[in-house]
């Protein structure tokens, strides 16, 4: 049994684990790269303590967060999403996606679960533009965003070079009916 839960500022060991298995898996065995980064130092106290203090900002104040992720039958967390407020005070009715989930987990429809939780969060608190970036070639990904009503807002052409591959970054936004 899959269950979905709120991270709290207590989480961040299992957090931090669950993205260091997460991201590894950027552009391997066939999977499309979803990350510019090879790994993420969480070790640092500094992320911890941003990680802690975002968690617990109310919203609408600049920079909160608010996570979700889902536990496996293990108990380890195998799929997170974030939402998170701008640091520029006149977005206050914007926020950004962040997602993944562990590539066992693939195609089971957490990801589709993750990004209903997100949208109803943002239209119970008036937030009314989920904004995110996506890869060019993850086409998983894109599908479901777009099924979901997300539309391409802007390329970035050669963003970034991976292992000697040019990527284009999309940005993607959805407008939240309320």
């Amino acid at each position: 049994m899959l269950t979905t839960v709120a991270l709290t500022p207590a989480d961040f060991e299992r957090w931090a684990e669950h993205l260091t298995r997460q991201i590894a898996e950027s552009g391997r065995d066939g999977r499309p790269f979803f990350s510019p980064l090879a790994a993420v130092d969480f070790e640092s106290p500094e992320r911890r303590a941003r990680f802690e203090n975002r968690l617990s900002i109310p919203l609408p104040q600049p920079t909160w967060m608010r996570a979700w992720v889902v536990e496996g039958p293990d108990a380890r967390f195998i799929a997170h999403l974030d939402l998170n407020g701008s640091s520029i005070p006149s977005e206050r009715h914007r926020a950004t996606l962040g997602i993944g989930v562990e590539a066992g987990f693939y195609r089971k429809g957490i990801g589709r679960m993750l990004m209903l939780e997100a949208i109803e969060f943002a239209r119970h608190n008036h937030i009314e533009w989920i904004d995110l970036s996506v890869f060019g070639d993850n086409h998983a990904a894109i599908g479901l965003y777009r099924s979901l009503g997300f539309e391409e807002a802007g390329r970035r052409y050669d963003r970034f070079r991976i292992s000697g591959r040019s990527v284009d970054d999309i940005t993607m936004t959805l407008r939240i009916k309320t």
